[in-house]
């Protein structure tokens, strides 16, 4: 039976697990974050910073990416007081973020695959909250991570290190929406598939080293046994 439609047959490929991203991946929730760093920026430094330039940093750790759009000298003196206000901004608009269409049944698909399924989360775990409960995380997924897991954030692997980790470890494919995750799942020799939903674009992605690239969840899905089978010959 097709795994893509909830089959029970288990996914014979070279690889046991998928690690998926949540936010940009399966939660609609990108620009939500960028809006907030924007008004961050705005209240700390009184000036603005292009939310452009946030939005191509997305997916990179907090803790990188105030020098990565401000600089160095920013970061130095005053990072921890723009995260502290990027924190309270997106605390205003978390609850409008959304699930993208079929990211839930992408989980249950997966696990009927026969596949580990592990969510790979970097945000602080109050942020983490919402997502793994509207994912209900509990029921689809094998384990989830948070900030708290790991020192280094994305593009550092450390956190998929950790995140293998609580399954086990075995070989796994990443399923995320940015360069970042691409460039993390590299360092540990791990194929990714894009998605689109994110904001980054197809040959961003497949420069970066994805396998191959999907709209969204509910694409993945309807193209589910055409990806895994990708992604055990790479």
């Amino acid at each position: 039976m097709d795994a893509a439609r909830g089959g029970t047959t288990s996914y014979m490929g070279s690889y046991d697990t998928v690690v998926l991203d949540i936010d940009g991946t399966l939660l609609d929730s990108n620009y939500h974050h960028a809006v907030a760093w924007s008004r961050a920026f705005e209240q700390v430094l009184d000036r603005h910073v292009p939310i452009a330039a946030i939005h191509r940093h997305l997916g990179m750790g907090g803790d990188r990416l105030v020098a990565a759009v401000a600089g160095d000298e920013v970061e130095e003196q005053h990072g921890d007081a723009v995260r502290e206000r990027w924190e309270r901004e997106y605390d205003e608009v978390i609850d409008e973020t959304r699930l993208f269409e079929q990211a839930r049944e992408l989980l249950a698909a997966l696990g009927a695959a026969g596949l580990k399924v592990v969510l790979a989360s970097s945000s602080i775990p109050k942020h983490a909250e919402r997502p793994l409960e509207l994912l209900r995380a509990g029921e689809h997924s094998d384990a989830w991570t948070t900030s708290e897991d790991a020192e280094e954030s994305k593009p550092h692997p450390e956190l998929l290190e950790e995140a293998l980790a609580k399954v086990g470890g075995g070989r796994a494919v990443m399923v995320g929406d940015a360069v970042w995750d691409v460039e993390a799942a590299n360092a540990q020799g791990i194929p990714t598939i894009g998605l689109l939903c994110g904001g980054y674009g197809r040959q961003e992605l497949l420069d970066a080293g994805a396998i191959a690239v999907y709209a969204d969840p509910a694409d993945l899905l309807a193209h589910l046994d055409e990806a895994l089978e990708a992604s055990s010959r790479s």
